[in-house]
C-alpha cells in the first residue's frame, strides 16, 4: 500500500536576469547551499536545465544520501520558477529572490518558517566514469546508468535492484557512487515503465521484477569492463526481500540484502501499517480498532477476504485522526498483494550458496526486524550458506536517525562503510 506522498513546491521569486539578446539565464546551472529550518541546517545542491523549452531540475544531499533526486516539475516563468517534488509526506515552500549570483529567501514547512540561501556553483567535473547502458528481458527494453571505477578493469560489480513503487536509477545513484569509488561497478536502472525503461512495474509479480535483475546481472558479465565472476546484488526493502530469487536466477556472487522481510508477506504488511498509523501509541480502544481495520484489508489483499468486511469496519473507524480510505477497488496494490501473497522468502534463501550479508535498523518501522534476521539467518545456515548480518542501532527503514533538534534525519553512523567494508573483503 505506502503509497503516501509529499508535493515538495519551491517558489523563488526571481528579478528578471537576462543575456545580451534579452532572454531571461537566471536559472539555468547549479546552486549550492542549505536549507534551515529549527535551528537545522542541511547542506544542499539544486541543479536546473532547459532543454526544447521544457525544464528540469534535480537535488543532492549529502546527509540524506541523495544524488540527482528529481523534481517532478520545473516551471520558469520569469521572474519566477515553481517547483513540484513527489516525495514522502510534507510540503515545502520557498519563496526568495536572486541577487547576482546568490539566491536566497525564506522557507516554510507544516507552518514552520526557516531560510534557505545558495549560490550559483560551477558544477565539479565528474571523477567517476559514467555509461548509459540498455538491456531487455523478452519484450521489456530497460535503461540505466553503470557507474565505473577510475582506472583499469576488469573490477567485480554490483546490480542495485529497485525498492516498492515507482524507482527510478536515481534512487540507489548516492550507493552506486560510493561503490564506485571502493573499486565496484555500480549499475542502477530504471525500474520497468519508469524513466526510460518500458513496460508497466503495476503488472509484474516478483518472477517478473527478479528476470529484469538477471537481465542486468547478465548484461555486466558480458562488458568487457566488468569482470564475470565477481558480480553480486545489492536490495534494499523489497529489492531485498527479492534478493534470494534474483540471486538464484542469476547466480549471482554475493548478495547485500538490506531490511529484507522475511516473514510472510501478509505479515510484513501488517507490521507496516500498524506503524504508519502508528497503533503502539494509540489508547487502548483506538489501536483496536485500527489493528481490526489493518488486518481486514491484509486479509482482503493477501487471503482473498471479502472487500464488504472492509467497509463495514471502516464505517466504525471513518471519522478517526489515524483511519485512511482503503485503496479503490482498480487500484494496483489488490492484484500485486495476492500474487505476492504466497511468497516464501525462506525457500529461496536455502538455495543461495555464496556469501549473504543481511543488514537492517533496528527501528525499522516497515519490516519486522528480529524475526526477519533470525528466520534468515536460520534458512541460510541450514542449507550451508555464509551469512553475517549486521543491525544498526536506533536506525529506521533507511537507515537514518534524528538527534534532538533535527528536522532533517542523518545517516546512522557506520552506514554505508560497514556493506562497503564486507563487499571489499569478499
Amino acid at each position: 500500500m505506502r503509497r503516501i506522498a509529499f508535493a515538495c513546491v519551491l517558489w523563488m521569486a526571481l528579478p528578471a536576469e537576462a543575456d545580451a539578446q534579452g532572454v531571461p539565464s537566471a536559472l539555468a546551472g547549479e546552486w549550492s547551499g542549505a536549507w534551515s529550518r529549527s535551528a537545522d541546517t542541511l547542506a544542499v545542491t539544486m541543479r536546473f536545465a532547459e532543454r526544447d523549452g521544457t525544464w528540469s531540475g534535480s537535488f543532492d544531499s549529502p546527509r540524506l544520501r541523495v544524488e540527482g533526486i528529481p523534481l517532478t516539475s520545473v516551471r520558469f516563468e520569469p521572474p519566477r520558477v515553481t517547483i513540484e517534488m513527489v516525495g514522502d509526506g510534507t510540503t515545502l515552500t520557498f519563496e526568495g529572490h536572486l541577487q547576482g549570483d546568490t539566491l536566497a529567501g525564506t522557507l516554510r514547512e507544516a507552518g514552520d518558517t526557516g531560510w534557505f540561501s545558495t549560490t550559483r556553483a560551477t558544477a565539479a567535473p565528474l571523477t567517476l566514469p559514467e555509461v548509459d547502458v540498455r538491456f531487455s528481458n523478452a519484450d521489456v527494453e530497460l535503461a540505466g546508468t553503470l557507474v565505473l571505477p577510475s582506472g583499469p578493469g576488469p573490477h567485480p560489480a554490483v546490480v542495485f535492484l529497485h525498492g516498492s513503487g515507482a524507482e527510478g536509477r536515481w534512487a540507489t545513484r548516492y550507493l552506486a557512487r560510493r561503490f564506485a569509488e571502493r573499486g565496484f561497478a555500480a549499475l542502477i536502472w530504471d525500474k520497468r515503465g519508469v524513466g526510460e525503461s518500458t513496460g508497466a512495474w503495476t503488472e509484474a509479480d516478483f518472477e517478473d521484477l527478479a528476470a529484469d535483475a538477471a537481465a542486468a546481472v547478465a548484461l555486466l558479465r558480458a562488458r568487457p569492463e566488468i569482470d564475470p565472476e565477481r558480480v553480486g546484488i545489492h536490495g534494499h526493502s523489497q529489492g531485498g526481500t527479492i534478493a534470494p530469487l534474483v540471486a538464484v536466477r542469476s547466480d549471482a556472487d554475493f548478495v547485500i540484502a538490506s531490511a529484507a522481510a522475511g516473514v510472510p508477506m501478509a505479515d510484513s504488511e501488517i507490521y507496516s501499517l500498524e506503524n504508519f498509523l502508528g497503533v503502539a501509541s494509540l489508547p487502548e480502544a483506538e489501536a483496536a480498532l485500527a489493528r481490526e481495520y489493518v488486518r481486514t484489508i491484509v486479509d482482503a489483499a493477501y487471503r482473498g477476504g471479502s472487500r464488504d468486511s472492509i467497509d463495514a469496519v471502516a464505517a466504525g473507524a471513518r471519522g478517526h485522526a489515524w483511519f485512511f480510505e482503503p485503496p479503490a477497488a482498480d487500484d494496483p496494490y489488490w492484484w500485486f498483494s495476492s500474487v505476492i501473497a504466497d511468497f516464501d522468502a525462506l525457500s529461496w534463501w536455502r538455495q543461495v550458496r555464496v556469501p549473504v550479508l543481511l543488514v537492517y535498523g533496528s527501528a525499522d518501522e516497515r519490516v519486522p526486524v528480529e524475526p526477519s534476521r533470525a528466520a534468515i539467518v536460520s534458512a541460510l545456515r541450514e542449507a550451508g550458506g555464509v551469512v553475517d548480518a549486521r543491525v544498526f542501532d536506533g536506525a529506521d527503514h533507511t537507515f537514518r536517525v534524528r538527534r534532538e533538534g533535527d528536522v532533517w534525519p542523518r545517516t546512522v553512523e557506520g552506514y554505508p562503510a560497514a556493506i562497503l567494508d564486507w563487499v571489499q573483503r569478499l
